[in-house]
């Protein structure tokens, strides 16, 4: 099982097999999210095996059924609402982790995060998302 960190609180790589629960568990994850649709490849574990599993060890499961290069804003919302919902790190994954990466970069240039900085953090893990910068402008955080 391949696992990255990209920053404190999330771990991304790619489709894990069953048996990569435990070691999750072991690496201090909280929650686990599905970045791909169910049934996307006949390989893949469904969602249902996935969540029994992992309930079992105490990880809670959230699926983002990502269409590979159609990333939408809800499905980057729904990846924060996931992460914030989240006791401690989670680990996102899809086919590749380049699905999970790109949720999580697009939500950390939502929150103010430093493109550069981003693409930085997911080139050290492995992952080229230089197709993403355009959306990876920095937005202003708001205030309250």
């Amino acid at each position: 099982m391949q696992i990255t960190q990209l920053d404190a609180l999330t771990y991304v790589g790619p489709q894990i097999s069953l048996s990569d629960i435990t070691n999750l568990k072991r690496h201090g994850v909280c929650k686990i999210i599905v970045a791909r649709p169910e049934g996307e490849t006949c390989d893949q574990p469904t969602i249902s095996e996935i969540m029994r599993a992992a309930n079992a060890v105490g990880i809670e499961v959230d699926q983002i059924p990502v269409v590979p290069g159609q990333i939408t804003d809800e499905d980057v919302s729904a990846f924060d609402a996931c992460a914030a919902q989240s006791p401690g790190p989670v680990f996102a994954y899809c086919r590749s982790g380049m699905r999970a990466t790109s949720l999580w970069a697009i939500n950390k240039s939502n929150g103010g995060h430093c493109a550069d900085t981003i693409l930085s953090a997911a080139q050290d893990a492995g992952y080229d998302l230089t197709a993403l910068s355009p959306r990876l402008v920095t937005k202003p955080a708001t205030t309250a």
